[in-house]
C-alpha cells in the first residue's frame, strides 16, 4: 500500500455502473455522495477486473457469517 494521501467520501447510494462493450476500455461508475457534486469513477480494464475480483473474495468472507437458510 502506498504512503499517498487518501480522501474518504461517504456514498448514499451508487447511482450506475456502466461497463463498455469493448473489454480493453473498462467502467465508468457513478455514485452519490452528501454535497454538490457526485463522484463519477473510470477504472481501466485491469482495475475493473482487480475490483471484481476484490469484491467476490469479500462476498466469499462475508457469506462464512450468514447463517444457513
Amino acid at each position: 500500500m502506498t504512503r499517498k494521501p487518501s480522501r474518504v467520501f461517504v456514498v448514499s447510494r451508487i447511482r450506475d455502473v456502466i461497463v463498455s462493450a469493448d473489454p480493453s476500455e473498462g467502467a465508468l461508475i457513478g455514485m452519490e455522495v452528501p454535497g454538490e457534486a457526485d463522484i463519477e469513477l473510470r477504472l481501466p480494464a485491469d482495475a475493473l477486473a482487480k475490483l471484481e475480483a476484490l469484491l467476490a473474495n469479500a462476498n466469499m468472507e462475508q457469506a462464512k457469517f450468514q447463517k444457513m437458510q
